[in-house]
Formats: structure tokens, sequence, C-alpha cells
């Protein structure tokens, strides 16, 4: 999609098998779901987010966002294995077109192919940025959150880290020019959005900001991978508002299929996601008797 000096590609790397919303989303009554406008669930009305990258180019600079699940096997994902760079070539690129590999946060299914098995930069060319919060969080052992994290980063940022390929960015701190980072803590405690501006168009890279469609209308429910829920919901308020008021087009990783792009609407009933391109794989809130209740 092209705005008017931005231009961006949804990347997917892989998309899990789908569970029921409440394991997602265990303090939303199931029956809530049916009152969503777009809902973002499979057709069965489970939960299977896109596991998903950006690549954004920008005044002659091609920028990563994110670096998806990696190669796997992931065996905490049921031995699921990631296409990335099978979806560059598809865009036309190749792991060494890229100019900066930029993180939203450091959980694993956003660093996945950032180095190889022997701590090698899979982007040879590319600058490493992440933020300096959520490096400093997991150096520590991201104490209270997964091991599958931790033991993500320790195998693919960390060794880069180490290695001094990484610059590390304070919240809201300029990376380069016209790309900064927002600081949205909460899904972890250095998550940060990156805003990417040029030709009087802001492209905002939410991370986990929004896990589904459903939390622009109801930006209250909480995704259980949220390490301080009560914090995420008031950084995700706080985006919205922005993005709402500075009409800036979003890129939401965990979105399905052709619902990836989009812009949050005001209506006089409450806020919406209004996607830039086709509604494909994704589907309108189910009905509630539709809607798979296991735990």
């Amino acid at each position: 999609m092209d705005l008017a000096q931005i231009k961006v590609h949804p990347l997917i790397d892989a998309v899990p098998d789908p569970v029921p919303v409440s394991w997602s989303f265990p303090d939303v009554a199931v029956t809530d779901w049916a009152g969503i406008a777009m809902a973002g669930l499979d057709p069965q009305g489970r939960f299977q987010p896109s596991l998903g990258a950006f690549l954004v180019e920008i005044g002659g600079k091609r920028i990563l966002c994110d670096a998806g699940i990696g190669p796997g096997p992931n065996a905490y994902l049921g031995g699921l294995e990631g296409a990335l760079p099978e979806r560059l070539a598809a865009a036309g690129f190749a792991a060494g077109d890229i100019d900066a590999v930029i993180f939203t946060h450091l959980h694993m299914d956003h660093i996945g192919w950032a180095a190889t098995a022997d701590g090698t930069p899979r982007f040879p060319r590319a600058a490493y940025v992440a933020p300096a919060a959520d490096a400093a969080f997991f150096a520590a052992g991201a104490p209270g959150m997964g091991a599958h994290h931790a033991e993500a980063y320790a195998a693919t940022v960390g060794p880069l880290i180490a290695a001094g390929r990484v610059r590390l960015v304070a919240d809201d701190g300029e990376i380069m020019p016209g790309v900064r980072y927002r600081a949205t803590p909460g899904h972890t405690p250095g998550h940060q959005s990156i805003l990417v501006r040029a030709g009087g168009e802001t492209l905002a890279v939410c991370g986990d900001v929004f896990h589904a469609p459903a939390q622009v209308e109801r930006p209250g429910w909480s995704h259980r991978a949220d390490h301080d829920p009560a914090r995420a919901r008031a950084s995700r308020r706080a985006f919205m508002e922005a993005a709402a008021a500075g009409g800036w087009t979003l890129a939401a990783g965990h979105f399905r299929e052709g619902l990836q792009l989009g812009r949050i609407a005001t209506e006089p009933t409450g806020t919406l996601w209004r996607p830039l391109a086709p509604f494909r794989t994704g589907t309108p809130a189910p009905r509630a008797e539709n809607l798979t209740t296991g735990g």
C-alpha cells in the first residue's frame, strides 16, 4: 500500500492454530463478542492471529518492522515454522536489501528471524534498533513473563546486543529522520510503536497495542499476553486518541490477512476499525451461539 511518500508491505510470517476466544481474552465474556462490528475472528469465531511484520519504504530506506516467529519449529506453538524470507521474496526483496530492523518489543513472535543459531545477523546490512527499556527487562530474565519469550531473546536479540549490533533507543526516541518510537508500554514494559512520517502522512506500526480489531471497539479488553494489563489499556486508549486525531494509518501485525492496515474511525457509537485493504480471510463478528467456550 502506498501513502504519499511511504510504501508499506504487510508480511505474514506464520499463522498459528486457532484457539477459543476465552483462552486469548480470558476476562471477556464469550457472548460479548457478538456485539462487535468487526471482531477479526476466524469463521468459527475463534482467535487466530497473524504473526506479522511490515516492510516500510521511506526516503530510499527499507525498514523491517519486527521479525516474526523465526524458522522454527517453534515448540511453544506446536512446531510452527515461519516463512518471512519467502514473504520478503514475494514482495521483491531479499535479506540483504534491508537497511534497518526495528523491533516494537522483544517477545518471541517479533524477533524470531533476527539472527541465526550462531548469532549471525540474518539481515547483514541492517542497523538493528530495539526499545531500551525492553532490552533491560529481557536482559534481566523477563521476570514474570513466559520462559519461551526469555529463551527466544537469549537465542536471537541477546547475542546481537552483546555483539554491539543493536542500538537501544529510549521511550519516544528518534530512530532516523522521519522515524521515531512512541512509548506504548504495558504489553511489555518497554513496548514502543513505530511512527513513520513523510509527505504529511503518518504510518504507525502498532506492535501489540492490539491483538484483534475488536480491541479498537473495546479498548478495555486485554489479551492474556499483556504483562501489565492496566498499563496496556491506558497506552491503547492514548494511542487510539492520537491516531484518530491525526488520521494515522495503522499497521497491526496480529490482525488477520486483509485487516492489517487501517484507520481508527470515530462514530457516535464509539471507535471502529476501518481496514484499507479488502476484507478477505477475516470475518464479521460471529453469532454468539457459534462461539466456542473452551478454556
